[in-house]
């Protein structure tokens, strides 16, 4: 009876794993910046650019992510939604420290007139649980090549 307990408890402890993508793997002279968007019915349709500096980095949909590898240093993040060439007004400022792995969460904010994403630092198993369900964001393949040719 015993080993039947034990047998159920354990069954019922591994159901309840949850499936991981890949964790990227840290360079030694270089940040790893990990963006997010989890899944959100509000503003599903509606595409983030995001930018470290004012250097676009990528353009984050509904339950996407992406790595991007950048210099250590002081880096001020900000995003407009649709990718539309205006002026950021919120920024979220890292101090990245070379080696490391930075994890940052992208919630989409919904006021009177207008949509932002608002920025969090999250751990690392804060974003293991949430990224079974992301897929990578399509920023850095290739156009591609024009028909007729």
């Amino acid at each position: 009876m015993r080993y039947l307990l034990c047998t159920g408890l354990l069954m019922a402890a591994a159901g309840s794993c949850y499936a991981q993508g890949p964790v990227p793997t840290p360079t030694p002279d270089m940040a790893t910046v990990v963006f997010y968007r989890p899944p959100m019915l509000a503003q599903a349709a509606t595409n983030f650019t995001v930018r470290a500096n004012g250097a676009e980095l990528c353009r984050l949909s509904n339950k996407r992510y992406f790595v991007s590898k950048l210099k250590p240093g002081e880096t001020a993040f900000t995003s407009v939604a649709g990718g539309l060439n205006l002026p950021d007004q919120d920024k979220f400022d890292m101090t990245l420290e070379a080696g490391k792995v930075y994890y940052i969460q992208g919630d989409v904010k919904t006021r009177l007139m207008t949509v932002k994403m608002v920025f969090t630092e999250v751990t690392e198993s804060t974003y293991k649980k949430k990224n079974a369900d992301l897929k990578p964001d399509n920023c850095e393949t290739p156009a591609a090549p024009a028909a007729g040719k």
